[in-house]
């Protein structure tokens, strides 16, 4: 009898604040690479849609998968999506037997024992996945692996022969398979857009990769690692760029991010340059691009501006010679900083880093590179603090540095030989607030949406906001519905995630059982629980406890957060539920007695033909959630709402407000 075709399913999560920016691209080229090579005679692969990949919340992903039965599923694992991932899976296969599931990208290296160990993870596909991932479904493909797997035994023994591989065996396990040798040409690799098996969603940034290669060797960064030394023939071709490039302004792209660590150093940077300013002559394309800042020179920068490059990033990380040398990273400072201003003086937005807690820096390293970059007239930067990543030489040279780091990513470092987590702690909140960034912000977690308190919203049929009962009708009593409804307890499995929940406070009690299972259910979603109080708010210390009793697992973000916290044991803080207490306007309370609980909204009613109090709403401080009139001319409202938006964007405090 013959095999059925193995059904292949591809999935890729994104940054939580940035799914638009979530594009598949390493799922694109296995996908292509592997009909490339006739094997669609053996397998069926589908790339899980973007619209559930991006907005999905875990139960929803678990329903996906479960509803497409695949025997494979493949995931790409990066810093910011490898634990939900596996989790995820690992819930799919308890209900789908013999399901395998195999994961690449950079979090997969030889050095990252969480994740090989991984209950859920049968192969890992270590260094470039293209030509692994084509023998891995060739052989199951032949022999796919039964509910029971009986088979695993005999089959993990020949998958562990293929090169690029580490096994997961019957017994436990980590098996690891020769070294593959990474492609000699890319040209092998067939375009994923022009396959068409990606599609650019609205408002999405084409990604557009150039070559899989860096001459440089920081020891911070795993870009080009495990590829080869020497570029050859590992860049796409000209044709191939453009041709993608051309692709995207047909499909309505606006933004175009070549993914590449060295623009202006691969061979056709030249020609591309003079090809986008032909193709893009409109300048209906904005381009974002990493540079070495050394070989800026004006004819570059000139280039650049020509083919309306106006995003990129050149580094820096530090100017410390010593943390310099510790990190293995070469820069010519002064080139560099001239390489540098040259962007400043075309106007185009340059993105500096500085990094906290390199091997060999300490505070007065830091505080000689934000000298230098005062000195050498450079602009904005972001403080970033190091990620001790797998792979990486800081990672394999932690014990020589002293370097503490979670175990798990972010993979932040906690303390080193010269800064201990107190320090790396006072030092980032005080860089943070000196560039003007807000030191309390997590990076990676989605901004409250400022419709929260008024707009339904339902993607790809999945839930973004629930409101119960809906606010402006409630006034209590027998007539409120009961919060464990089978209706509301049924959203479990379609929530997004990133969920708005707006409830009275007074029936916080009575709803918390059902949102702790929506929790259980969906541990990686940001709730952000609106509670709509009247004029005697529950307190921060009620509501603090209340926070402490829900589900609570720790993830990518809440590591992320770890600075949030006086001390790094345990190694993470905690970001949802993110609460917000909506008061009326004249109602009594301190804002800063909930600091660090929730934040405080005052709804503010506005009365047609009246001025809106800017000033007493600035010293009031919290936030301000606006309700126009809808009595009010149209004319008059959208007046009030231009002139409350500019109040928020110039004193830099959140603004929601209703559209009618």
């Amino acid at each position: 009898m013959p095999v059925p075709k193995l059904r292949v399913l591809l999935a890729q999560l994104p940054v939580p604040s940035s799914p638009a920016l979530n594009t598949p691209l390493a799922a694109g080229y296995i996908k292509a690479y592997a009909e490339a090579r006739g094997l669609g005679a053996c397998a069926q692969i589908e790339i899980l849609p973007r619209g559930l990949a991006d907005s999905a919340g875990d139960a929803a992903l678990v329903e996906a998968i479960v509803a497409r039965r695949p025997g494979l599923l493949g995931l790409s694992l990066y810093t910011w999506n490898s634990e939900r991932s596996l989790a995820v899976a690992h819930r799919a296969r308890a209900r789908l037997p013999g399901l395998v599931v195999v994961a690449g990208g950079p979090e997969v290296q030889p050095d990252n024992p969480w994740l090989l160990e991984h209950p859920a993870l049968d192969v890992a596909v270590i260094g470039e996945g293209e030509q692994t991932f084509a023998a891995l479904i060739e052989l199951l493909g032949k022999e796919q692996p039964s509910p029971s797997n009986a088979q695993w035994s005999a089959i993990s023994g020949r998958l562990s022969s293929i090169p690029g591989v580490a096994v997961r065996s019957a017994d436990g396990q980590v098996i690891f398979g020769p070294g593959r040798t990474a492609l000699d040409d890319l040209s092998g690799i067939p375009s994923p857009y022009l396959a068409g098996h990606l599609a650019l969603p609205p408002e999405g940034m084409l990604m557009v990769e150039v070559s899989r290669w860096c001459p440089y060797s920081c020891g911070f960064c795993l870009y080009g690692r495990n590829m080869g030394p020497r570029l050859g023939s590992r860049y796409f071709g000209l044709e191939r760029v453009l041709a993608e490039v051309a692709w995207g302004r047909e499909h309505g792209a606006r933004r175009v991010h070549f993914v590449e660590a060295n623009l202006n150093l691969v061979p056709i940077f030249w020609p591309l340059m003079r090809a986008l300013a032909e193709l893009n002559a409109d300048r209906r394309l904005t381009f974002y691009a990493e540079l070495r800042g050394e070989h800026l020179t004006d004819e570059v920068v000139a280039a650049l501006d020509t083919a309306n490059v106006r995003v990129v990033e050149v580094g820096l990380q530090t100017s410390n010679p010593a943390a310099l040398r510790a990190a293995q990273r070469r820069t010519d400072l002064a080139k560099w900083a001239a390489g540098t201003r040259r962007l400043y003086a075309r106007k185009i937005t340059v993105l500096l880093d500085v990094i906290l807690g390199l091997p060999a820096d300490d505070a007065d390293g830091v505080a000689e590179t934000l000298r230098f970059l005062e000195r050498e007239g450079l602009g904005a930067y972001d403080i970033f603090t190091l990620q001790v990543l797998p792979g990486t030489a800081v990672r394999r040279e932690a014990r020589q540095h002293g370097l503490i780091y979670q175990d798990r990513p972010p993979y932040y470092v906690l303390a080193t030989d010269r800064l201990g987590y107190d320090d790396l702690r006072r030092l980032r909140y005080e860089l943070k607030l000196a560039a003007g960034l807000d030191p309390d912000a997590v990076e990676g977690l989605p901004s409250p949406r400022r419709d929260a308190l008024d707009n339904e919203r339902s993607p790809e049929g999945l839930v973004e906001r629930v409101a119960w009962p809906r606010h402006e009708d409630y006034a209590g009593g027998e007539g409120a519905p009961h919060p464990d409804s089978h209706a509301l307890r049924g959203k479990a499995a379609r929530l997004s995630a990133h969920v708005d929940v707006v409830i009275p406070a007074d029936l916080l009690a009575p709803f918390t059982p059902l949102l702790a299972g929506w929790i259980e259910a969906n541990p990686t979603t940001i709730f952000d629980l609106y509670l709509v109080a009247g004029e005697a708010p529950p307190g921060p210390a009620a509501l603090r406890a209340w926070r402490k009793g829900l589900p609570f697992t720790p993830g990518y973000l809440d590591r992320v957060a770890v600075h949030s916290a006086p001390s790094p044991d345990p190694p993470h803080g905690r970001v949802s539920p993110r609460l917000f207490l909506v008061l009326p306007w004249v109602a009594q309370a301190d804002p800063e007695a909930y600091a660090g609980v929730a934040q405080i909204i005052w709804r503010y009613d506005a009365p047609a033909g009246e001025a809106l109090p800017l000033g007493a709403w600035r010293a009031a401080e919290g936030g301000i959630w606006l309700r126009l009139d809808p009595a009010a001319p149209p004319a008059e409202r959208a007046a009030l709402l231009r002139e409350a938006r500019a109040w928020s964007t110039d004193s830099g405090r959140p603004l929601w407000c209703a559209q009618h």
